[in-house]
Order: C-alpha cells, then sequence, then structure tokens
C-alpha cells in the first residue's frame, strides 16, 4: 500500500472550499475547481496605476484557497498561485519583464516564516524570464488590512510605504495577491512614481467586489 493512501486513510484531505475529501496532494474538488475561469479579460481602475488586473474575484473557492495559503501554513500553495498569474503575464505582460512585489510587514512575516507575495514571484521565475524587483518596504506600525472596515483602510497604509532604490526600468508590474479597496497597491504606485516609474500595471490574484 503507498504511503498516500495510508496517509489519506487516517488523515483525509479536504476541499479548502466545500470540505468533501479529495487527493491527498489536491486543494479544490474538481467541482469547485470549474468555478475558478480566470483571468478576467477586463481591466479596472485604480489611482497611481495605469492598467490593473486581476485573475478572478475574491470569492469561493479561491478566497478559501487564499485564506489557506496565507493563514493556514500552505506555502507550497504558492506554486497553484504562481501558474494563474504566469496566465496574465502572457495575456496582459506586454513584455515588461520587470516586477514589484507589495512587500508583506514584518510582523506579518514572522507569523508565517515567508513572504506570501515573493514566494509566488520566485515560483512563477521557474516558468518565465521575470525580474523580481524587491524595491518597495513596508515602514512604521500598521493594522492588517483583512481586520479593518473599507473605510479606514486608506488612512492606515498612508504614508507606510517607501522605495528603498532606484529601479532599473521606468515601465513595471506591481504584484499582490488580492486587491480589495486597491489602498495598498495605490500607495506603493505613488511612491514608486516619485522615484520615476512612468508606466505601472498591477497583478492580482483576486479582486474583492465593491
Amino acid at each position: 500500500m503507498k504511503i498516500s493512501r495510508v496517509i489519506s486513510h487516517f488523515f483525509p484531505n479536504r476541499c479548502e472550499a466545500c470540505d468533501c475529501e479529495i487527493e491527498v496532494d489536491a486543494v479544490l474538488c474538481s467541482e469547485c475547481g470549474k468555478l475558478i475561469k480566470g483571468p478576467i479579460m477586463a481591466p479596472f481602475e485604480l489611482a497611481h496605476i495605469d492598467r490593473a488586473y486581476s485573475y478572478w474575484s475574491y470569492d469561493t473557492p479561491l478566497r478559501e484557497m487564499i485564506h489557506a495559503y496565507k493563514f493556514g501554513d500552505r506555502p507550497k500553495m504558492a506554486g497553484l498561485f504562481s501558474k494563474m498569474l504566469l496566465e496574465m503575464f502572457l495575456a496582459f505582460g506586454g513584455g515588461v519583464d520587470t516586477v514589484v512585489p507589495v512587500p508583506t510587514t514584518a510582523e506579518a512575516f514572522r507569523k508565517r516564516g515567508f513572504d506570501t507575495n515573493h514566494l509566488i514571484l520566485k515560483k512563477l521565475s521557474r516558468d518565465l524570464d521575470v525580474k523580481i524587483e524587491d524595491v518597495l518596504v513596508a515602514t512604521g506600525k500598521r493594522s492588517p488590512q483583512s481586520r479593518l472596515k473599507l473605510a479606514d483602510r486608506h488612512g492606515n497604509v498612508e504614508g507606510k510605504f517607501r522605495v528603498k532604490r532606484e529601479l532599473s526600468t521606468g515601465k513595471i508590474i506591481l504584484f499582490d495577491d488580492v486587491v480589495t479597496t486597491g489602498a495598498t497597491v495605490g500607495q506603493c504606485a505613488r511612491v514608486l512614481r516619485e522615484k520615476g516609474v512612468r508606466e505601472i500595471t498591477l497583478f492580482s490574484i483576486a479582486k474583492a467586489k465593491k
């Protein structure tokens, strides 16, 4: 008997969205997986950003996948999100090969042990020739955006990012896993423009519905 079958017998793996039993190395069942049909072809608008694209909406089952990745100690799921991001680069990248991740806070890094955005990009770099520019730094103390009301999120991130060095190009892809109000990515884009970045396209795995 394969060890995977033994593990599955005593510790069954369950779909992150509907909780049905699934294969050991799976994240979603086949039915829930069919609900994700990205990437969304239509761009959306955000302050300080030229074009913004999201793979899919921040809803079941993608919402549960991201929550498990960020808060359930599932770093291996970065590979799944990198495949979604690869599709976005092929569809909307327009030849831009420099990507800037929105940085995690020091507190979040200590809790998780990894930078969620950077890990996805690291996985992506195995399949696509991209230059990851870790030039953004999160400064000061702020509450996790996920715990705040929408109206409070802009004030929470204002002045909380800086660029630690000049970039080698004026055109970049800004990447964040989830966009809700756009407050975080908007502040990141603003400080990047202050350092001379001329064109900013945003890629996100999921976008919350307004």
